[in-house]
């Protein structure tokens, strides 16, 4: 009886010390939103994401921390990440965000953003393939945008949204990016979007693709994206361990990721080699914080 007792002594002692060690673990908040094929935070491809499954590769890679996800919209997450213990594990660097913000080396290159239309009025906007100037479509006043509040691109984006709020439909709804309804609906004529989201949303519902995707001139091609964290001592200690992670084969292994979802591209592939894993310039990668 008495080595029994001992043994659960010991035992409960195990745990407590367990227990306590991870009680002394700092927390990572981390910022996801709904914005396919960026985040899927629901349906049958939830957290098959591009950033879902490089926050979760992060996350692996850092167990000297606790990790908790937070859903945000926009107005949350520009709220949430001036906070000390949060950070995002892929997101484009915007204007102004290195005064309360600091960003790893690139980790990925997002596909660019552009519109999306009812196939049904594509004789508003031209042959399928062409790339658009986001500045003539705004000057037309017989078709609207549909854009989301607290959406930040790059300056020049920008300058011409403020140029033409006559011509633009604003929203702010929970996710991240328009519902493509809004079109069927006759709300707006075109809206920002990622080339991916239209064939997602045709996929899941089980309907046909009644949507026509066009790149704009003003988003270039591709876009750098980091991990970010807060500019505190603790956003700064996150940053320099997940710099100390961020090798070749987590970054190829999310160029594996980019690829299920937009296909092989050899001009993507050879940008991202170039950019992310030898982190040398390339001609066709944008950054929308300059």
């Amino acid at each position: 009886m008495v080595r029994l007792t001992h043994v659960i002594v010991l035992l409960l002692a195990s745990i407590g010390c367990t227990n306590a060690y991870s009680q002394e673990k700092q927390t990572i908040r981390w910022l996801t939103w709904e914005q396919v094929p960026n985040f899927i935070l629901s349906g049958k491809f939830e957290g098959q994401g591009l950033g879902d499954a490089f926050t979760r590769a992060l996350q692996l890679k850092l167990p000297q921390f606790n990790h908790v996800n937070i859903s945000s919209n926009t107005r949350r997450y520009n709220r949430l990440i001036r906070e000390a213990d949060v950070c995002v594990a892929w997101a484009w660097i915007v204007p102004g965000s290195r005064e309360f913000r600091i960003h790893s080396r690139p980790v990925s290159l997002a596909h660019p953003t552009g519109i999306h239309v009812l196939k049904a009025k594509q004789h508003l906007f031209g042959r399928p393939g062409k790339t658009l100037s986001l500045a003539t479509l705004l000057a037309n006043s017989d078709i609207t945008l549909g854009y989301l509040k607290e959406m930040t691109y790059s300056k020049k984006v920008h300058e011409l949204l403020d140029q033409h709020q006559e011509s633009i439909h604003f929203s702010s709804p929970s996710a991240v990016e328009f519902n493509l309804k809004m079109l069927d609906r006759d709300r707006v004529d075109y809206l920002f979007g990622f080339a991916a989201q239209s064939t997602f949303y045709a996929a899941t519902e089980n309907i046909p693709n009644n949507y026509q995707f066009y790149n704009l001139e003003e988003f270039g091609v591709y876009t750098s994206m980091h991990t970010h964290c807060s500019k505190t001592p603790f956003g700064e200690k996150v940053m320099a361990q997940v710099n100390q992670v961020l090798t070749d084969k987590i970054l190829m292994d999310h160029l594996a990721v980019v690829e299920r979802w937009y296909g092989n591209n050899s001009q993507y592939r050879e940008a991202f080699i170039d950019y992310v894993i030898n982190q040398q310039p390339h001609e066709l990668v944008s950054d929308p914080g300059q």
